[in-house]
């Protein structure tokens, strides 16, 4: 129960920042919809004000995929 309340509020968290994006973005499912990349490289523009979707190669293969995530922590560890 504790997992899913924190799961919920952190979505919601999430989706509060994404709602400034252009266009809007959603997370409706934390896991699926951020495993591509996409959602947490947007999330990390809103937060840092820097573009990072530049870099995002949309794809349905699992090493882009990872390729993507790769970035936005790259990202995070340069900006410590």
């Amino acid at each position: 129960e504790r997992e899913n309340v924190q799961k919920r509020t952190f979505t919601r968290w999430i989706n509060l920042h994404l709602e400034k994006c252009s266009p809007p973005l959603e997370v409706k499912d934390l896991l699926v919809d951020i495993k591509d990349g996409k959602i947490l490289m947007a999330l990390l523009e809103v937060l840092s004000g820097q573009n990072l979707l530049h870099e995002y190669k949309s794809s349905t293969h699992r090493i882009f995929q990872l390729n993507n995530i790769a970035k936005a922590l790259k990202f995070l560890e340069d900006r410590n």
